[in-house]
Formats: C-alpha cells, structure tokens, sequence
C-alpha cells in the first residue's frame, strides 16, 4: 500500500507541474473558481441595473427603486478523465515520471476535457433565477452574421471584429474589461489577406499584433488559437457548427464566462484485481462554465473551408 501510495503522490505531483508548464488555452481567459459544496453551483449574484432619481421638488416625497436580483447557476457535472493499463510496475514507474507517458497524456486529456467544458458552458443556456430553475439560449441578438463586410456567406473578416466591439459597447461591456475570440487556422489565414489587419498603415487604428505567422492581437481582440472542429473536443465540433455548416466562433470579456472546479484534479495509481493485479493509473477533472451576462459574450458566424 505504501508504494502504491507512493507512486500517486509522484504522480500527482509531475502531473500538476505538466499542467502549470502548459494550461487550457482557455483557462486564463476564463473567470475561475472552486466551489464543491453542492450540485448546482450560484456562480454570480446580478444586480439589476438602474437610473438616479432627481430631487425636483421642494419638500417632495422620496422615490424609492425597485431593484431586480438574479443569479447565474451551475450544475454539476460528469467527470472528465483519462485512464489506462500498465503491463508492470517497471513501465508504471517509467510513465508516471514528470516526462512519462502518463503524464502527458494525462496533462493532455485534462486540458482538453477544462476546454470542453468551458466551450459547453459558453454555447449552452444560461441557468439563472433564484433557484437555478429558469434556461436562456444564447440570445439570436449576439450573433455577428455571416455576410458581414461581404455581399454573401464569408470566412472571418475585419468587418466581424468591429461588429463584435460594436456589439460588446452598446451593452455598456467596460473599455477595460479583456476581449477574447477564438480562431481557427482557417480564421488566422483569412484575417491574413486583409489589409487593414496586415498593412502597417493601419497599425495606429487596428494595433495587430503577430507572432509565427498568427494573429495575436487586434482591434483590441486577444485571439486564442483553437481548432474548433478538433474531434479530441468531443462535443464541441457539433456545437460550434451550425444547421447552415457555419463555424461559430466565440467571443467574451473575462466577466463574462466563469469556470467552477468541484475538483481540479483527481488521481489515482494502483494494482487493478480484476485485471489480473496489472497496474493502472487515472486522471480526471470536474469542472463546468458557464457565461454570465448575455451583454458580455456572442457569437461571429463565419464560412468554413
């Protein structure tokens, strides 16, 4: 028992190092807590918005707001893991080493599965009301259409990114607040054939910023670099297309989505009885998001291929 001991806690151990030295691209682009205390999670308390009343009579009487209340919940999910058979305890010892292949596939799978859920959460309904009873789908409002800055269907375009900032200001989203999209190679390749994206004519007005032939930066845009049709993504290939074929891809202010941990990460190292006393090893995450405020992310339809 004690060596099986032993080689969780190592295992554990390289394992949250692996994840430290390479994260979810998404995670950092994300609101980010653990909270494991129930089911369902009250991720965010919403104040309703309102306007001053003005004193414009002597010895008027006091008029007084009515003030709206909501929540933003979460339920609990499945847990996402990777799990697999050793042959002997020699190659056990070997694959849970911080470069060993446990290790990495499972650094690999846990990543994948926190990209997963933040995606789900993002494209999926906002659960809110007092209890965590009322769902909203995603608002048709927040949708940058597909033939922005083009007379028919178009792949991403600089057109899109100013209605997504047009978008985002009109919902009163603060200046300040960190806006994230993400882009495929299919997105990079077409924003490249863009002047104002790529010319330095325009550096003063769009600000890009490159790095290896990506776009990093633009209009104000921090760009994650994500392969949305990934079949590694599960479900995320299915719900970042929609009925037309379009890719959907997504946009948000760091407020705007929230990831909630019931358990980052989850390990196990053992002798398995059942095959036949063969060493195994496991690890999982139970994680799910969810965005906030409908004001505060959207959605840019764009031509795949």
């Amino acid at each position: 028992m004690a060596v099986e001991n032993t080689a969780q806690l190592k295992y554990q151990n390289n394992l949250e190092m692996a994840l430290q030295l390479q994260a979810s691209p998404l995670e950092a682009a994300v609101t980010v807590q653990s909270d494991a205390s129930a089911e369902k999670i009250k991720i965010k308390d919403i104040v309703g918005n309102k306007s001053p009343q003005e004193d414009d009579e002597r010895g008027g009487n006091t008029k007084w707001n009515n003030t709206q209340f909501d929540g933003v919940w979460i339920p609990k999910p499945n847990e996402l893991y990777d799990a697999e058979i050793i042959e002997n305890s020699d190659k056990l010892a070997t694959a849970i080493d911080l470069q060993g292949s446990a290790v990495m596939s499972g650094r690999g799978v846990i990543n994948r599965a926190k990209t997963q859920r933040i995606l789900e959460g993002f494209y999926g309904p906002i659960i809110s009301g007092k209890t965590g009873t009322v769902t909203t789908a995603f608002p048709a409002g927040n949708i940058i259409a597909v033939d922005v800055g083009a007379a028919v269907a178009a792949k991403m375009n600089t057109a899109k990114l100013r209605g997504a900032n047009k978008m985002l200001t009109q919902a009163y989203v603060p200046d300040e607040a960190e806006r994230f999209m993400v882009l495929t190679a299919d997105d990079n390749d077409a924003l490249l054939t863009e002047i104002p994206a790529t010319s330095s004519d325009f550096k003063g007005a769009y600000g890009g910023t490159f790095q290896d032939g990506k776009i990093m930066g633009l209009l104000g845009w921090k760009f994650i670099h994500l392969e949305l049709d990934n079949p590694l993504l599960n479900t995320i290939p299915a719900l970042a297309t929609d009925a037309n074929s379009y890719r959907l891809n997504p946009f948000w202010v760091k407020p705007g989505v929230v990831l909630n941990f019931w358990q980052a990460l989850r390990t196990e190292v053992g002798k398995i009885p059942e095959k036949r006393f063969m060493p195994g090893y496991l690890a999982g995450t139970t994680c799910a998001a969810s965005r906030t405020q409908p004001g505060m992310s959207g959605i840019i339809r764009n031509l795949k291929g």
